[in-house]
């Protein structure tokens, strides 16, 4: 009996414990599925700018995205005036912005998690002026993939890893 009861005193600890933590990777809201090899594929040359990078408007709705091919990540963001979700808690390490900036690398960094949010302290890119990247398309850079469906922007790497990112809808695979 005793050893029921401590059976049942772990599993009610376990569950009170993980309900107390912050989990910035569960999805809000529907995440759009990855898209389907006959998406239509655009040039990403057409989306290069000065520096090197590849940077798109999704759907042309309030999202955007900068891939650069050194390292091979991708930045998808939007501005604070955008956001309809809930933000996530940043972490006490970041001092900037948290929550409208995500980041998806094409590989595992050396430090932290393959797709997470980036804490910044001003926008990544400038998004006056750049191409939309039409829905139901995607753009392929490196190992990169970046889809949009409607106004939400999904990008995944090779090895399975995404961020889907919206004005409503985050999230990550890891």
């Amino acid at each position: 009996m005793r050893k029921y009861f401590l059976g049942f005193v772990l599993a009610v600890t376990a569950l009170t414990l993980s309900s107390c933590t912050s989990d910035n990777q569960t999805p809000n809201g529907e995440i759009p599925d990855k898209p389907s090899a006959e998406a239509p594929v655009v040039n990403a040359a057409d989306y290069a700018n000065q520096y090197g990078s590849f940077v798109f408007r999704v759907g042309g709705g309030s999202v955007w995205c900068t891939i650069n091919t050194q390292p091979n990540f991708v930045i998808c963001e939007h501005r604070e005036v955008d956001v309809a979700y809930k933000l996530p808690t940043p972490p006490e390490s970041c001092q900037g912005a948290w929550g409208y900036q995500a980041k998806l690398w094409a590989f595992q960094p050396s430090e932290g998690s393959t797709a997470d949010w980036f804490c910044s302290s001003g926008l990544y890119s400038d998004p006056e002026g750049i191409y939309d990247l039409p829905t139901g398309s995607k753009i392929v850079v490196g190992a990169i993939t970046c889809y949009a469906a409607d106004t939400i922007a999904r990008c995944d790497n090779d090895s399975g890893q995404y961020l889907a990112l919206g004005s409503e809808v985050y999230g990550f695979k890891n």
